[in-house]
Protein backbone atom coordinates (compact mmCIF):
# COMPACT_ATOMS: atom_id res chain seq x y z
CA UNK A 1 0.00 0.00 0.00
CA UNK A 2 1.21 3.27 -1.02
CA UNK A 3 1.41 6.72 1.09
CA UNK A 4 1.43 9.89 -0.11
CA UNK A 5 2.77 12.58 2.60
CA UNK A 6 2.90 16.79 1.93
CA UNK A 7 5.81 18.64 1.59
CA UNK A 8 7.00 20.81 4.48
CA UNK A 9 9.91 22.30 2.35
CA UNK A 10 7.81 24.94 0.54
CA UNK A 11 9.28 28.98 1.42
CA UNK A 12 6.62 31.05 3.55
CA UNK A 13 6.29 34.36 1.46
CA UNK A 14 7.22 36.07 4.86
CA UNK A 15 10.81 33.98 4.42
CA UNK A 16 10.80 34.98 0.86
CA UNK A 17 10.77 39.08 1.06
CA UNK A 18 14.10 40.71 1.71
CA UNK A 19 14.81 42.61 4.68
CA UNK A 20 14.83 45.90 3.93
CA UNK A 21 17.23 48.34 5.88
CA UNK A 22 15.97 51.19 8.10
CA UNK A 23 16.60 54.25 6.73
CA UNK A 24 19.51 56.36 8.48
CA UNK A 25 21.84 58.84 7.91
CA UNK A 26 25.55 59.61 8.28
CA UNK A 27 27.53 63.08 9.11
CA UNK A 28 31.18 63.33 9.46
CA UNK A 29 31.81 66.07 11.81
CA UNK A 30 35.43 68.29 12.59
CA UNK A 31 35.86 70.34 15.91
CA UNK A 32 38.77 72.08 16.93
CA UNK A 33 40.19 73.43 20.46
CA UNK A 34 43.18 75.46 21.61
CA UNK A 35 45.47 74.74 24.30
CA UNK A 36 48.73 76.64 25.80
CA UNK A 37 51.90 74.39 24.78
CA UNK A 38 53.65 73.46 27.84
CA UNK A 39 56.02 70.98 26.66
CA UNK A 40 59.38 71.37 23.76
CA UNK A 41 61.25 68.18 22.37
CA UNK A 42 63.84 68.85 20.56
CA UNK A 43 64.88 66.08 18.12
CA UNK A 44 69.20 66.93 17.72
CA UNK A 45 71.62 64.38 16.11
CA UNK A 46 75.11 64.20 15.77
CA UNK A 47 77.99 63.32 12.87
CA UNK A 48 81.13 62.54 12.34
CA UNK A 49 83.40 61.55 9.50
CA UNK A 50 87.00 60.07 9.81
CA UNK A 51 88.98 58.00 7.54
CA UNK A 52 88.85 54.97 10.09
CA UNK A 53 85.66 53.68 11.68
CA UNK A 54 86.80 53.20 15.18
CA UNK A 55 87.90 56.84 15.13
CA UNK A 56 84.81 58.08 13.52
CA UNK A 57 82.47 56.15 16.53
CA UNK A 58 84.67 58.11 19.35
CA UNK A 59 83.96 61.34 17.44
CA UNK A 60 80.42 60.71 17.36
CA UNK A 61 80.24 59.39 20.96
CA UNK A 62 81.61 62.06 22.82
CA UNK A 63 79.85 64.89 20.48
CA UNK A 64 76.73 62.83 21.84
CA UNK A 65 78.34 62.94 25.46
CA UNK A 66 78.71 66.41 25.36
CA UNK A 67 74.81 66.79 24.17
CA UNK A 68 74.15 65.34 27.07
CA UNK A 69 75.95 67.05 29.35
CA UNK A 70 74.78 70.51 28.05
CA UNK A 71 71.05 69.43 28.08
CA UNK A 72 71.90 68.21 31.91
CA UNK A 73 73.46 71.73 32.17
CA UNK A 74 70.47 73.58 31.13
CA UNK A 75 67.98 71.68 33.69
CA UNK A 76 66.76 69.07 31.37
CA UNK A 77 66.31 66.10 33.85
CA UNK A 78 67.98 63.09 32.77
CA UNK A 79 64.62 60.69 32.20
CA UNK A 80 63.58 63.46 29.51
CA UNK A 81 66.70 62.37 27.34
CA UNK A 82 66.48 59.27 24.84
CA UNK A 83 68.94 58.24 22.42
CA UNK A 84 66.88 57.30 19.28
CA UNK A 85 69.44 56.08 16.67
CA UNK A 86 72.96 54.93 15.69
CA UNK A 87 74.49 54.45 12.62
CA UNK A 88 77.82 53.71 11.54
CA UNK A 89 78.38 53.46 7.09
CA UNK A 90 81.25 53.60 4.90
CA UNK A 91 81.63 56.31 2.26
CA UNK A 92 83.10 54.90 -0.91
CA UNK A 93 84.13 56.41 -4.16
CA UNK A 94 84.42 55.03 -7.63
CA UNK A 95 87.61 54.78 -9.55
CA UNK A 96 88.18 54.11 -13.27
CA UNK A 97 89.48 49.96 -13.16
CA UNK A 98 89.25 49.74 -9.39
CA UNK A 99 85.26 49.90 -8.89
CA UNK A 100 84.05 51.50 -5.51
CA UNK A 101 86.44 52.45 -2.60
CA UNK A 102 86.34 52.79 0.64
CA UNK A 103 87.62 56.31 1.69
CA UNK A 104 86.41 56.58 5.26
CA UNK A 105 83.64 56.25 7.47
CA UNK A 106 80.47 58.39 9.12
CA UNK A 107 79.06 57.86 12.20
CA UNK A 108 75.48 59.41 13.56
CA UNK A 109 73.35 59.53 16.90
CA UNK A 110 69.96 60.76 17.46
CA UNK A 111 68.62 62.16 20.39
CA UNK A 112 65.46 63.35 21.93
CA UNK A 113 65.15 66.18 24.22
CA UNK A 114 61.72 66.98 26.63
CA UNK A 115 62.35 70.08 28.04
CA UNK A 116 59.53 71.37 30.52
CA UNK A 117 60.14 75.17 31.25
CA UNK A 118 59.53 76.86 27.85
CA UNK A 119 61.14 79.78 28.95
CA UNK A 120 64.46 77.73 29.21
CA UNK A 121 64.16 76.52 25.54
CA UNK A 122 65.94 79.25 23.95
CA UNK A 123 68.76 78.66 26.33
CA UNK A 124 68.92 74.86 25.95
CA UNK A 125 69.30 75.50 21.93
CA UNK A 126 72.23 77.46 22.51
CA UNK A 127 74.03 74.81 24.80
CA UNK A 128 73.22 72.46 22.62
CA UNK A 129 74.82 74.04 19.38
CA UNK A 130 78.21 75.19 21.38
CA UNK A 131 78.17 71.39 22.40
CA UNK A 132 77.90 69.81 19.13
CA UNK A 133 79.69 72.52 16.93
CA UNK A 134 79.60 71.74 13.31
CA UNK A 135 78.93 68.15 14.34
CA UNK A 136 75.52 68.89 15.70
CA UNK A 137 72.42 68.59 13.37
CA UNK A 138 68.73 70.13 15.04
CA UNK A 139 66.10 68.49 13.29
CA UNK A 140 62.92 69.72 14.52
CA UNK A 141 61.33 71.57 17.47
CA UNK A 142 57.44 70.71 18.34
CA UNK A 143 55.68 72.50 21.22
CA UNK A 144 53.16 70.49 22.29
CA UNK A 145 50.84 69.91 25.04
CA UNK A 146 51.58 67.34 27.81
CA UNK A 147 47.70 66.98 29.13
CA UNK A 148 45.81 67.69 26.09
CA UNK A 149 42.59 65.64 27.27
CA UNK A 150 40.07 68.95 28.37
CA UNK A 151 41.06 70.52 24.70
CA UNK A 152 40.32 67.06 23.40
CA UNK A 153 37.25 67.30 25.09
CA UNK A 154 35.83 70.51 23.45
CA UNK A 155 37.28 69.32 19.99
CA UNK A 156 35.10 66.67 20.78
CA UNK A 157 32.32 68.29 21.50
CA UNK A 158 32.85 71.33 18.22
CA UNK A 159 32.94 68.15 15.85
CA UNK A 160 29.64 66.10 17.31
CA UNK A 161 27.93 69.56 17.05
CA UNK A 162 28.87 70.41 13.28
CA UNK A 163 27.90 66.24 12.84
CA UNK A 164 24.67 67.25 14.30
CA UNK A 165 23.82 70.29 12.73
CA UNK A 166 24.75 68.37 9.29
CA UNK A 167 22.76 65.50 9.74
CA UNK A 168 19.40 67.48 10.85
CA UNK A 169 19.66 69.85 7.83
CA UNK A 170 19.88 66.57 5.40
CA UNK A 171 17.16 64.82 7.33
CA UNK A 172 15.09 67.85 7.42
CA UNK A 173 15.57 67.90 3.16
CA UNK A 174 14.50 64.62 3.28
CA UNK A 175 11.24 65.31 5.00
CA UNK A 176 12.56 63.18 8.42
CA UNK A 177 13.50 63.68 11.94
CA UNK A 178 16.41 62.28 13.33
CA UNK A 179 16.00 59.26 15.18
CA UNK A 180 18.29 56.72 17.65
CA UNK A 181 22.26 56.63 17.35
CA UNK A 182 23.21 53.52 16.26
CA UNK A 183 27.24 54.11 15.43
CA UNK A 184 29.25 56.72 16.20
CA UNK A 185 33.08 56.45 15.23
CA UNK A 186 35.82 59.02 15.80
CA UNK A 187 39.14 59.05 13.97
CA UNK A 188 42.54 58.54 15.57
CA UNK A 189 43.95 61.95 16.92
CA UNK A 190 47.26 63.57 16.42
CA UNK A 191 48.22 65.03 19.41
CA UNK A 192 48.74 69.02 19.78
CA UNK A 193 51.56 70.82 18.21
CA UNK A 194 53.68 70.24 15.16
CA UNK A 195 57.33 69.93 14.40
CA UNK A 196 59.07 72.93 13.58
CA UNK A 197 61.74 71.87 10.64
CA UNK A 198 65.19 74.07 11.42
CA UNK A 199 68.41 74.30 9.17
CA UNK A 200 71.63 72.69 10.32
CA UNK A 201 73.10 74.90 12.43
CA UNK A 202 77.20 75.15 12.07
CA UNK A 203 76.98 78.24 14.29
CA UNK A 204 78.61 78.53 17.73
CA UNK A 205 76.00 79.50 20.06
CA UNK A 206 74.79 83.10 20.00
CA UNK A 207 75.34 85.95 22.72
CA UNK A 208 71.31 86.04 23.36
CA UNK A 209 69.22 82.82 23.42
CA UNK A 210 67.19 81.75 20.24
CA UNK A 211 63.80 82.85 20.99
CA UNK A 212 60.89 80.41 20.87
CA UNK A 213 56.95 81.35 20.91
CA UNK A 214 55.08 78.93 22.15
CA UNK A 215 51.38 80.37 20.90
CA UNK A 216 48.60 78.10 20.86
CA UNK A 217 48.50 74.78 20.11
CA UNK A 218 45.66 73.46 18.33
CA UNK A 219 43.91 69.85 18.52
CA UNK A 220 41.31 68.63 16.19
CA UNK A 221 39.17 65.73 16.47
CA UNK A 222 36.80 64.08 14.08
CA UNK A 223 33.58 61.89 14.31
CA UNK A 224 31.43 59.81 12.21
CA UNK A 225 27.80 59.63 13.55
CA UNK A 226 24.80 57.76 12.35
CA UNK A 227 21.22 58.79 12.93
CA UNK A 228 17.64 56.82 12.26
CA UNK A 229 15.66 58.34 10.19
CA UNK A 230 11.90 58.66 11.79
CA UNK A 231 8.83 60.19 10.33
Amino acid sequence: MNSMSESNDAVSPAAATATVTAPSVTAVGTGTSQTPPDVAVVHVGTEARAALLGEAYTRASATARALVEAALGAGVAREDLATSGLGVRSETVWKEGQGPRVVGYAATTAMTVTARDLDAVGALLDALVAAGGNALTVHSLSLEASDPAAALASAHDAAWRDALATAERLAGLAGRRLGAVVRIDTAPQQPPGGPIPLRRVTLAASAEAMPVEAGLAEVSATVSVTWELVE
